[in-house]
């Protein structure tokens, strides 16, 4: 039996990593003050905004303006507030945000607090550009090229091992828990509980969880056998009390690291073991641009049935699971889980309908047993499971076997939150 470690933003956020979409748009406010503070040019564009000085000011007039700007509040001011200064100083300049959509994504944070840039530009699609694309699609491209530019900066200058945080990774090597298991997939738990008891010698399976102790791991199993054995042999292994079963007998043959993110946050915490340890970048890698797949992948949406039925490829450019086959990933995710039962583990995956059809294959696939959410919880003990489950929810067309293979509150627990000191 193998398990699916899901990984989405949240898992980011959890290290204390500035990844959010907000995040990303308070940072291209900045790069534009940067210019504004910097460049000789009396005009800047970069399609999706542009500066253009009048014709009657000469450069160092524009410094002289933001210069005293700056005077009157030189502590509270930042590079983001020349861009105020060059929207509102229409005698000195002009600063015009061509784009509807980057609009549209600024008046979202704006209103809201938060924005999807991939629900944003789906919603836009199938409205305001239905009948001609283009222009959306170029706008799009240039917001992805400047994700990229953002997250790679992050990368570089915050994601290392000093971020790994133990009690994430004993979470994602835990050993399975019968009482994760759905009802539905009892039958699959108990061939999977019988093929270990066959099993005479455990130890290279314990050997990739444990670094010590193997010895006294095969022994705990092979007491477990002594003590147990004519029970099983009379009545099965079913009738063996969870919490009896030794947990070294437990661990996952595979695990695969099912990463949405495109840093390298979580891969830092799978072992170097390709076959056992697969670590499936589906949206693709900073290391790697071009293989960045950014768009939206909700074929389940009735718009979705409307939109390809328009014979016009510019609508299904940003598709994701067209962009899937592009690349291998999405193969080696269909040949995993056809593979043998799985459990998965949503680790900062909001489950939103940007990735619904993938989510759909996976979570109501016949070899699924079960999925556990790992949620949110703040500092007053609010926590994000019942949100977490309602996105879930969406993602299947039975709710029955929903009800079903997501586990129960009880036995789910927050992602651990890494702590950073003030030191």
């Amino acid at each position: 039996m193998n398990r699916i470690i899901i990984i989405g933003n949240g898992f980011d956020l959890a290290h204390q990593l500035a990844t959010k979409y907000e995040d990303f748009i308070n940072w291209y406010w900045e790069e534009w003050g940067h210019s504004l503070a910097t460049s000789m040019n009396r005009n800047l564009t970069d399609g999706l905004c542009s500066f253009r000085l009048k014709k009657d000011v000469e450069l160092a007039g524009w410094y002289y303006v933001w210069g005293w700007h700056y005077r009157i509040s030189p502590r509270d001011y930042s590079l983001r507030d020349l861009v105020e200064v060059a929207k509102t100083d229409t005698k000195v300049c002009e600063f015009t945000v061509h784009s509807i959509f980057f609009t549209e994504i600024c008046k979202s944070i704006e209103e809201k607090g938060w924005v999807d840039i991939e629900a944003e530009y789906y919603r836009m699609l199938n409205s305001v550009y239905l009948s001609s694309p283009e222009k959306l699609n170029n706008e799009f491209a240039i917001v992805r090229t400047k994700l990229i530019e953002y997250l790679t900066s992050i990368q570089n200058r915050n994601i290392n091992n000093s971020i790994v945080n133990q009690a994430t990774r004993e979470c994602m090597m835990a050993p399975f828990c019968t009482k994760e298991i759905s009802i539905e997939g009892r039958d699959k738990w108990v061939n999977f509980l019988k093929s270990r008891i066959e099993d005479e010698d455990l130890s290279g399976i314990i050997k990739l969880y444990e670094k010590s102790d193997v010895r006294e791991r095969v022994a705990d199993i092979s007491n477990f056998k002594k003590k147990w054995q004519d029970q099983i042999d009379n009545i099965g292994i079913e009738s063996i009390e969870g919490n009896k079963l030794p947990s070294a007998m437990l661990y996952p043959d595979r695990i695969m690291l099912l990463n949405f993110n495109y840093t390298k946050t979580a891969d830092m915490y799978m072992p170097a073991d390709e076959h056992h340890f697969p670590i499936n970048h589906i949206h693709g890698h900073l290391d790697n641009p071009d293989s960045v797949i950014f768009g939206y992948g909700d074929e389940l949406d009735n718009k979705y049935q409307e939109i390809s039925s328009l014979n016009n490829n510019e609508l299904l450019k940003n598709i994701k699971s067209i962009r899937y086959l592009e690349d291998v990933n999405y193969r080696n995710v269909l040949e995993f889980v056809e593979s043998a039962p799985y459990q998965i583990y949503i680790m900062g995956h909001s489950c939103g309908t940007s990735d619904r059809t993938l989510l759909n294959t996976l979570f109501e696939h016949p070899n699924c047993v079960s999925i556990k959410p790992f949620y949110y919880q703040n500092d007053e003990g609010q926590d994000n499971y019942i949100e977490i489950v309602q996105n879930i929810s969406r993602n299947f067309s039975n709710a029955q076997k929903m009800r079903d293979r997501v586990v129960n509150k009880t036995f789910c627990q927050p992602l651990p939150q890494r702590i950073v000191s003030n030191e």
